[in-house]
């Protein structure tokens, strides 16, 4: 896992009105940013305060970032790498539709100087190094301005730019079993933020003590039933932060009691 300072060039820029209103367009991927109005939001959450959204596999950013390049990467030297990507695997497994690809497609024709900021579950992915790389390539030859956001979404940076040859997609997985996402804000006590969803599919109920079990952490926590978003996926707010890489994790839950 590499840092975000070898990722992009220095002096972050602060996300604020004089930074935003440069561009006619603004896409949110894989960012869930409350201090940042885009006109499209690309997440694996359902944020029903969201008007116009894309919703995307947790885990399969490296998916997401290659159905980009396919649309929008309008170079010579990477056809042939394109050519060969499997569109109807990575629309299958992304969960993102071919109608919905062409749907941004049309909207962004209609733009001169769309902005695309990139949050940080693609860049501590697993395959971060492959993803970065596309979108780089990405940003040398398409009309999108690409920049990556800092884990508060409060700063932007401008990616470096890379001849390194883009490595074949990997094998994306498939989310069976309970997904939580470990959210860098903090709370007084660990409270996991749940769906309605979440709470049908897992049984749970507000304000059920639970105990979660992923990677080597065992963390009991109460469930907090959240209306302002939809689909499966829990939000896990912890007393301090915790270093767990890539943020969506497959957990274990036991211990469920009122």
């Amino acid at each position: 896992m590499f840092k975000l300072d070898s990722l992009t060039q220095h002096n972050p820029i602060p996300i604020d009105e004089n930074f935003l209103k440069k561009y006619d367009f603004i896409i949110t991927l894989g960012a869930f940013a409350k201090n940042i109005k885009s006109d499209i939001c690309i997440h694996p959450f359902l944020d029903v305060s969201t008007n116009l959204y894309i919703r995307y596999e947790a885990g399969t950013e490296e998916g997401v970032a290659a159905l980009f390049l396919y649309e929008f990467y309008n170079g010579v030297k990477l056809r042939n790498y394109i050519n060969e990507l499997d569109y109807g695997y990575l629309t299958s497994e992304t969960n993102i539709s071919e109608e919905e690809m062409l749907h941004l497609k049309g909207l962004l024709s209609q733009r001169r100087n769309p902005l695309l900021l990139i949050g940080s579950d693609f860049y501590i992915h697993p395959r971060n190094e492959n993803i970065i790389n596309i979108f780089s390539n990405l940003l040398n030859h398409s009309k999108l301005n690409i920049v990556l956001l800092s884990k508060d979404n409060n700063m932007a940076y401008n990616i470096n730019t890379t001849n390194i040859a883009l490595e074949p997609i990997g094998n994306l997985p498939e989310n069976n079993g309970c997904i939580i996402y470990v959210d860098y804000r903090l709370e007084n006590e660990a409270i996991l933020k749940i769906s309605n969803e979440f709470a049908r599919v897992w049984k749970v109920k507000n304000n059920d003590i639970i105990k979660i079990k992923f990677d080597d952490f065992d963390i009991l926590v109460k469930c907090r039933l959240d209306d302002k978003f939809g689909g499966v996926i829990g939000i896990l707010n912890y007393t301090k932060d915790i270093d767990c890489g890539y943020r969506y994790k497959q957990v274990i839950i036991t211990n469920k009691s009122n």
